[in-house]
């Protein structure tokens, strides 16, 4: 039987008439057509195609749909063991807010923070028609990934003492870090999704991590009924639930593509390390408040849990949308096509404007009956129902942000985030909100999203000036030299 290539057709021979096995400078996916991208035949990657508001809306309208489902399905784990966790105890929902969101800082911001190097990476390269970089950028993500897990997990082995250092209520702590050790896993599959998922997207398969995360949230859903309660569990149940989940989905998504072995290279760590700064710059900045609020009471911090956990749902919105503009104007600016990508540009800002304003008037019309899906406690409820207006008038600049950061990624420019996100945060936002949460003003939780809020608005003002005002033939010229290097 001849050998194949990706695209199923049997391989060329070589000059001595024999045929030539595959080797890693073939494509690792079939083309979305019977050819690679081809910038004279290519629609998506047209002048005309993208002259009109209309086709654009389209364009982004068929990457975003699948996105928004995959990432909504994706947080749905963490929504399944908040929720789990509020109906065993007030105290077992405090405690998953202080590891779910460790958990977040100190792991998963991370490797999602390093994917979204595959964002400006994979979307430039497949934009530019070279598919063998495709494939090289997700390998080195790959082993970039597996270097980082040993520093994370050991702290996440450690967690039950470190945590003690920094949360008012040891109990909570200890329960928050056998959590972590548990959740611990799944972290390997959790990465490695990640990488594997963004490689698909950015050559505009956005299909395939959507059927995965249907059949996962359902297993997902099952385990952690089953260990949780049926077994006993408690907590621990629902960690472990979604730490085989976690193992699962790469596993599927593996069953769909193969990657070849690669090697290290430094655009890769320079925007992987951006794209984690970024990240860890706005999760920490609420693991700060997070513990803040233990100050107050039990009741707030589990308060504070819910209302984290709906605005990260709700954020899951701007974000799917984010990495669909940062595909797109990443394919364009590896085509080329500045004036393009800048009009573009003032489209999506409309865009997530309407999104932000939808976020908050939804979230607004069921303030009082989200809380009670995650506690049944009155208190619980009753003090997130009173703050949340501060969360809603947060859900419109947050997602002006997420705009900002997708751009910057599909130029090649995220590392400008993380310049801005760190003083913003911790020299103004986290000690405003510290401040009017526990301070002279005792607005508690509201306090707490106010100071965030104003600090994600001003970092949305800064990049936005800052893309109106760079060269963006400049992002042409790096993609170009990377692409060739």
């Amino acid at each position: 039987m001849p050998l194949q290539t990706a695209n199923g057709k049997p391989s060329a021979p070589d000059r001595n008439g024999r045929q030539r096995r595959p080797s890693e400078t073939d494509a690792l996916l079939p083309p979305r057509s019977s050819s690679p991208p081809d910038h004279d035949h290519d629609d998506a990657l047209t002048e005309t195609e993208a002259e009109t508001s209309s086709s654009e809306l389209w364009i982004l309208l068929q990457y975003s749909l699948p996105l928004i489902g995959t990432y909504l399905l994706q947080y749905s784990q963490t929504v399944i063991t908040t929720a789990v966790a509020g109906h065993l105890s007030a105290a077992d929902l405090a405690a998953t807010s202080i590891g779910l969101t460790t958990l977040n800082i100190v792991g998963l911001a991370t490797f999602e923070g390093m994917a979204t190097a595959l964002d400006t990476l994979c979307a430039q390269a497949y934009g530019s028609g070279n598919l063998k970089g495709v494939g090289l950028h997700i390998q080195r993500m790959l082993l970039l990934m597996l270097a980082a897990l040993v520093p994370i997990g050991a702290f996440w082995l450690a967690s039950p003492w470190i945590l003690t250092l920094f949360v008012k209520q040891p109990e909570l702590a200890a329960k928050a870090g056998v959590f972590l050790q548990v959740s611990l896993i799944g972290l390997p599959g959790y990465a490695s999704f990640e990488a594997l998922k963004r490689f698909l997207q950015a050559q505009g398969d956005c299909n395939a991590a959507l059927v995965v995360l249907v059949v996962c949230t359902g297993v997902n859903a099952l385990l952690s009924w089953l260990f949780a309660f049926q077994l006993g569990l408690g907590l621990e149940g629902a960690a472990l639930g979604q730490a085989l989940t976690n193992d699962l989905r790469p596993v599927l998504l593996l069953a769909y593509i193969a990657s070849p072995w690669g090697r290290c290279g430094g655009p890769m760590v320079r925007l992987s390390v951006a794209g984690s700064v970024v990240n860890l710059g706005e999760w920490f900045a609420f693991e700060i408040m997070t513990f803040s609020t233990s100050y107050i009471s039990t009741a707030h911090l589990a308060a504070q849990t819910i209302l984290s956990t709906v605005s990260v749902i709700t954020w899951h919105i701007p974000f799917s949308v984010s990495v669909a503009i940062s595909t797109r104007v990443g394919h364009l600016i590896g085509a080329g096509q500045v004036a393009a990508a800048r009009r573009a540009a003032v489209l999506y800002a409309a865009v997530f404007l309407a999104i932000g304003v939808f976020d908050g008037a939804l979230m607004f019309a069921l303030r009082n009956r989200l809380p009670r899906f995650f506690s049944g406690d009155a208190e619980v409820c009753a003090i997130a129902a009173r703050s949340i207006l501060a969360v809603v008038a947060f859900q419109v600049v947050d997602s002006a942000a997420c705009g900002c950061n997708g751009m910057l990624r599909g130029l090649g420019r995220q590392g400008v985030a993380g310049w801005v996100v760190f003083p913003v945060n911790y020299v103004a936002a986290v000690p405003l909100a510290v401040w009017l949460s526990l301070g002279a003003p005792g607005l508690e939780l509201v306090g707490v999203w106010l100071g965030l809020g104003l600090g994600v608005a001003a970092i949305a003002v800064i990049e936005l000036v800052y893309m109106r005002m760079i060269r963006w033939q400049s992002c042409v010229e790096s993609a170009k030299s990377r692409e060739e290097s």
